[in-house]
Order: structure tokens, then sequence, then C-alpha cells
């Protein structure tokens, strides 16, 4: 699953993907929390599918 965010510091839109990137961890703290909520909702969704 890809998402776009936008991430806080330069107004600029970012792919996001399940499996992370090296661009996000320079993010830092933001790029993370984009990170982990694009993973949670990926996992939300796909438990949702199973059952």
């Amino acid at each position: 699953m890809i998402n776009k965010k936008k991430l806080e510091d330069n107004n600029q839109t970012y792919k996001i993907t399940t499996k992370g990137s090296l661009g996000l961890l320079a993010y830092g703290d933001i790029g993370l929390r984009a990170w982990r909520k694009i993973k949670k909702n990926n996992n939300a969704q796909n438990n949702n599918e199973k059952k």
C-alpha cells in the first residue's frame, strides 16, 4: 500500500510505503510517526479483509 502524505517541514508530498524508506528516517520523529500511521492502517485493513 502506498500513501502520499505532506510532511510538515517543507510542505512537500512524499510516498510512504508500509516498508518505509531512508528518507522518512531522515525526517526523524515526523517521518516515523507518518510511517507508523500508514503501517497501522494497512495492518487493520488486512485484518478486516481476512475476516
